[in-house]
């Protein structure tokens, strides 16, 4: 099967676009190529001829769904080609060579989905170059590319944002209301004797596969999460998971211990101001206690010690918002133990 996007032979058999869902191992696959060809590999040959043949985390292919807000599938992808058919072949050339540059770039995205769409335009236009009429092929063309494409407009990672759950796909929506019956279609593979899992394959639209990926999220209670870390989503099977990889959980326990360390260093700094204060509270205390000390003296020490919390909780602000370190904050504080031992000797 050639896949260069190139001017060569159409390839005349439906290419189809595959898809399994495994609950236990929390995996998607998915496979395009020939029904013939995806049954056998399915059924464990890996000699069958097939585009794509990938396992990825289950719910990768709804997370990672191809957005195109600006068109640029039509404006690129399709346009040159539709441009090209109602062209004579001297302009052709430059045409089909604009479509296919984007295209391949797309096809070697390593996407399935973005494979399966760039490989189906370009057969397509392909075998739209065979019939005389032109005209009537290429309007054939650019309806059913155009209704393979549109998917792309919609929101495909459709849940609910306080719970995560994924939403129902209603089959009396507005688009399978006024959609082809082709469009609606999804041909379902039960397992047999050598392959497990049920199967499903979609030709003509990706709204029916995004439907039924939503529903059997739905039906097994797993929801989507966005990661504390990466910021990426991700399926976890309760809202409890935080962390997508194995790498966001190392990155998270690597912030958890800076944050302790820094707790704890500030803890240090604060115990030492709150075991100061106590030192100048108790010589203040005694003093008041002894007999014949100097009024003044202790006005004086009352002041001081005033001042000094007044100060301290400047300096303790500073070490927080980081204009100054902890450690120069416990040296002031040293410092301060020398004056309330003068204040008291008289």
């Amino acid at each position: 099967m050639e896949n260069q996007f190139i001017r060569h032979e159409p390839c005349f058999e439906r290419i189809l676009f595959v898809l399994t869902l495994d609950r236990k191992k929390m995996k998607e696959r998915i496979l395009i190529g020939e029904e013939q060809q995806i049954r056998f590999r399915l059924n464990g040959s890996q000699n069958a001829e097939v585009l794509c043949d990938m396992t990825r985390p289950l719910g990768t292919f709804l997370i990672n769904f191809e957005r195109d807000t600006d068109r640029d599938w039509n404006l690129y992808g399709l346009s040159p080609l539709r441009q090209a058919l109602h062209s004579n072949r001297w302009k052709q050339p430059e045409l089909e060579q604009a479509a296919s540059e984007f295209l391949w770039g797309k096809y070697l995205s390593n996407d399935p989905l973005k494979m399966y769409v760039a490989f189906r335009i370009w057969n397509s236009y392909l075998l739209a170059r065979e019939p005389r009429d032109r005209n009537a092929a290429c309007d054939r063309f650019m309806d059913k590319m155009s209704r393979l494409t549109g998917v792309f407009q919609n929101e495909s990672m459709s849940f609910d944002r306080e719970t995560g759950k994924p939403k129902h796909f209603q089959a009396g929506s507005l688009y399978f209301k006024g959609a082809p019956s082709e469009d609606t279609r999804l041909d379902l593979w039960f397992p047999d004797n050598r392959r497990t899992e049920e199967c499903v394959s979609a030709y003509a639209s990706l709204y029916p596969l995004i439907t039924y990926y939503l529903n059997r999220l739905n039906d097994w209670g797993l929801c989507f999460r966005q990661c504390k870390v990466c910021g990426k989503y991700f399926l976890a099977k309760s809202q409890r998971y935080e962390l997508c990889s194995d790498k966001c959980r190392k990155a998270q326990a690597l912030q958890n211990k800076r944050e302790f360390d820094e707790r704890a260093r500030e803890n240090n700094y604060d115990l030492l101001y709150k075991n100061e204060c106590q030192n100048w509270r108790n010589k203040i205390n005694r003093v008041k206690n002894t007999a014949g000390f100097p009024a003044d003296r202790l006005e004086k020490m009352q002041a001081a010690f005033s001042d000094f919390k007044k100060e301290a909780l400047q300096r303790k602000k500073a070490v927080k918002t980081g204009t100054a370190s902890p450690k120069e904050f416990t040296d002031w504080l040293y410092l301060q133990s020398n004056v309330i031992v003068r204040l008291t000797e008289y």
